[in-house]
């Protein structure tokens, strides 16, 4: 029944209109293609194994689908976490947020010899989700706001807030492309790209943690066009590093 239950919400999940939320749905669909791009073959076969039929966007894409059907609210904290200005994540806190998600998928792909098939497919979208999430600021931002969301702005000339800017808009219309985002690979040398693999999701929100403070720079409730090329650069690096590190999730699991 379970293997049932799951196959059918993915079938009727795909059918929903698709909202936005952190990266919106190109750029969730764009951190799997990075992913996918730098996993070796052995474990890019056995991903797709799992995968099925299922596209990389649709993989990318998932979790933000599935919230429209109210079985699966219970997953709607599993996309952020919350911490005060000023303050660093506590791990000690036990709840249900974006880190302790990803780290529990985590482990048990690394340890899945005993897990079922559609469970191990239900983990491995969780993790291509929630590794973007994650590098998202405003997703690992502050409480008070909602993350952002109850910062209401004017960007392109149109009432927005925040969060919906960062999610989406700069994407959409600054035009960051896979490409764009596949070229701060120039950025980093090898170490830098194996530091960045280092799979410590603790660690892994300092960085987008201190971006909030450029995130939260702009005057009168105006979004302009100086901010936003400022940080489509900032997103195409965000997008860019969640890639890297979505494949060292995939290869640490799979390879071989």
């Amino acid at each position: 029944m379970k293997k049932f239950v799951f196959a059918l919400l993915l079938a009727c999940t795909f059918a929903q209109p698709i909202s936005s939320f952190a990266w919106g749905k190109r750029g969730h669909a764009m951190v799997v293609e990075i992913a996918f791009s730098m996993l070796d073959e052995s474990t890019r076969q056995h991903v797709q194994k799992y995968l099925g039929k299922m596209t990389l966007d649709e993989a990318g894409n998932w979790m933000d689908q599935i919230k429209n059907d109210r079985r699966n609210d219970y997953m709607k904290i599993w996309h952020y976490v919350n911490v005060d200005q000023g303050k660093t994540y506590d791990a000690a806190i036990k709840e249900e947020n974006v880190v302790n998600q990803l780290t529990r998928v985590i482990h048990e792909l690394e340890n899945k010899s005993s897990m079922s098939e559609e469970d191990i497919k239900k983990d491995i979208l969780v993790a291509c989700h929630l590794t973007a999430d994650l590098h998202q600021p405003l997703h690992v931002g502050y409480g008070n706001d909602k993350g952002g969301n109850d910062i209401h702005v004017k960007y392109k000339g149109q009432q927005t807030n925040l969060h919906r800017v960062w999610d989406s808009e700069i994407i959409e219309t600054e035009n960051i492309t896979l490409n764009g985002c596949l070229q701060q690979k120039k950025f980093f040398d090898k170490e830098d790209l194996a530091m960045l693999s280092t799979i410590n999701v603790e660690n892994w929100i300092r960085q987008p943690r201190t971006q909030l403070a450029g995130v939260y720079d702009f005057k009168d409730e105006v979004i302009d066009d100086a901010y936003a090329q400022k940080n489509k650069k900032i997103i195409e690096q965000d997008i860019f590093i969640a890639g890297v590190r979505l494949a060292a999730i995939l290869n640490a699991a799979f390879k071989g």
